[in-house]
């Protein structure tokens, strides 16, 4: 007899294998994490896994070192995400104009986007050598510098390196998606409005962002879950260093699980750097008012 599914059926059997993928790599790993915050756990000893309780976050919240990286994470995450912002609504601005050629720019945008960050972080660590970088050596020539900067090497310029290539890299993505919205606002908004004399910015500030406010809390949200626990660009880059100027929370759970075989403490830590985003997110998204006209609606 030949099987006869409902539709509803059938939506289940197509979304098993995203909800298998959801359960192996996103439910497991984090129930993993929890589970091994409150054990001790060597990797060399895999079979000795006593159960300490609090003190796994204890041992995370009396560190200093957690607290510094804390401040550094929140000083990465904030001005990367706001120069991501910024910048990519001035360029889909700019890109949503109806120039010729303009399909060009757009898929030239991509490039960072799509290169790997291993490549990138490489040639920026090339890009600003204190010594042989092309940076120094472009701003010497023009004369606004007297003397090579160390990029990489003093706390304050690797710090503005690492948000630099964050910035670089990922503001396609706000690019991408606020272009998207753009191309969606009705465009009798703006005629009505030049019918009653408002200017450029006017219209920017009563029509455009009102219709981009949604999109942008989103893309804020994302950018800045995504950054906060970025690793590998500062890994690459800078090492955390110098000192400690650029050591966000990513490392701190690393060098923790990796560096000193303390997995239960950069468990730990990751548990932690979770429960912050869950609250942060929370609070933005209630303070912004996102989707509260789909609810009232």
């Amino acid at each position: 007899m030949r099987l006869r599914l409902t539709d509803r059926q059938v939506g289940v059997l197509f979304m098993l294998p995203f909800l298998v993928a959801l359960l192996l790599f996103l439910v497991w790993p984090i129930a993993e994490a929890v589970r091994l915050s409150f054990v001790r756990y060597n990797p060399l000893r895999p079979e000795v896994q006593p159960f300490v309780g609090l003190d796994n976050y204890r041992f995370v919240l009396e560190d200093p070192l957690f607290w510094e990286s804390f401040h550094q994470a929140l000083i990465w995450t904030g001005w990367s995400t706001f120069f991501q912002a910024v910048i990519g609504v001035g360029l889909a601005l700019l890109l949503h104009q109806p120039l010729r050629g303009i399909n060009a720019f757009r898929g030239l945008l991509l490039f960072p986007y799509i290169v790997p960050t291993v490549v990138i972080a490489l040639n920026w660590r090339w890009l600003f050598n204190s010594e042989i970088g092309i940076v120094n050596h472009l701003l010497l020539q023009a004369g606004i510098i007297a003397e090579p900067v160390a990029w990489l090497s003093t706390p304050d310029m690797a710090m503005a390196s690492a948000i630099l290539l964050n910035v670089w890299k990922y503001t396609p993505f706000v690019v991408i998606v606020v272009l998207a919205r753009l191309q969606t606002i009705p465009t009798e908004l703006y005629d009505a409005a030049k019918v009653d004399g408002a200017g450029a910015l006017r219209r920017f500030r009563d029509i455009t962002l009102p219709q981009l406010a949604e999109v942008l809390a989103v893309v804020v949200v994302f950018r800045t879950i995504w950054t906060f626990n970025k690793f590998e660009e500062i890994f690459l880059l800078t090492r955390g260093g110098p000192g400690t100027s650029t050591y966000n929370l990513a490392l701190y759970a690393y060098d923790q699980s990796i560096a000193n075989l303390r997995m239960g403490v950069g468990a730990a830590a990751g548990v932690l750097m979770l429960l912050v985003l869950l609250v942060a997110s929370f609070l933005y998204i209630r303070l912004t008012g996102f989707g509260r006209e789909d609810r009232a609606a």
